[in-house]
């Protein structure tokens, strides 16, 4: 059933990977969208930023009330998102979280850990604080993420086969992939703003296709149009490449725990979304770029 009602959106995280196809999408589809951010500020194109004072409750410039709010923001924020919605009476919020909330459940860092506590949280937090407000809430839980050239995996790789021409794997490092595009989880939002089937549900997403992690890497080699050199290499001795990593800047974020999921499976099932309201990702599609 659609939701005619539905025409002024507020956006919240615009900077986010997701938000540009977003509010081209929001746009396409008719809507009225309002960006919310932490600066104050009027792009070339003349689009307002919007920034809410959490301790007033109020809006510099004013923003009068909307009938639904996307967060693209971490969920952990998803309290101040909540009022947020509040404050402009919206009848709708849709939030993302992540599949990592379980696949990094019985991870050994501590970070990683923080990361499922906070999650779980906020995803209770979600459901339980909209319902007390009566605002109808949809939660995604993405998969690996690409499309917008600033993610810590496919882009990743895609440097490190542009920079030195192979891709070292630890040996057996099979666990199964499904990347979703930035662009198919922007059509999703925009879908279960219009479908009454996706109030206070939550949803896995993941990408047309899935594929084992050498198999999306050679797909990366491809795309870049080079031949695909993988060196397999004993997972204790990657492990040693990866603590020397870790001095640099640009591989810091590697930990080990990220080397022991590449031989985990991290799917998801889509068929809830697609039944509900039309998902229908595409496969794994990489167009060749030009990355710094």
């Amino acid at each position: 059933m659609i939701e005619s009602n539905i025409m002024r959106v507020a956006v919240v995280g615009v900077s986010s990977q997701i938000g540009m196809p977003l509010l081209q999408q929001l746009a396409l589809a008719g809507y009225a969208f309002y960006r919310v951010g932490r600066e104050n500020k009027v792009d070339e194109g003349g689009a307002i930023t919007y920034v809410f004072d959490e301790s007033t409750c109020c809006f510099r410039p004013e923003l009068e009330c909307v009938d639904a709010v996307i967060s693209l923001a971490p969920l952990p924020t998803i309290e101040v998102v909540l009022k947020i919605a509040r404050s402009l009476r919206a009848k709708r919020i849709i939030a993302f979280g992540s599949m990592g909330r379980f696949s990094k459940i019985d991870s050994t860092s501590e970070i990683e850990q923080d990361f499922v506590v906070q999650h779980v949280h906020a995803e209770n937090f979600l459901s339980s604080k909209s319902e007390a407000l009566s605002i109808g809430w949809t939660l995604f839980r993405p998969t690996m993420i690409y499309g917008a050239d600033v993610d810590q995996n496919v882009t990743f790789i895609r440097f490190i086969v542009k920079k030195f021409g192979f891709f070292p794997l630890p040996i057996g490092a099979n666990g199964l992939r499904q990347p979703v595009h930035v662009n198919d989880l922007a059509t999703a939002c925009v879908q279960a703003l219009g479908c009454q089937n996706t109030i206070n549900r939550v949803y896995d997403l993941g990408g047309g296709e899935v594929l084992t992690y050498p198999e999306l890497v050679k797909r990366i080699f491809k795309a870049e149009g080079k031949v695909p050199i993988l060196i397999y290499i004993p997972k204790v001795i990657f492990l040693l490449i990866v603590k020397v990593a870790q001095k640099f800047p640009k591989f810091a974020f590697i930990r080990q725990q990220m080397l022991d999921r590449m031989y985990q499976d991290l799917t998801a099932d889509n068929q809830a979304a697609k039944a509900d309201f039309g998902y229908a990702p595409r496969v794994f599609c990489l167009t060749r770029n030009v990355l710094k």
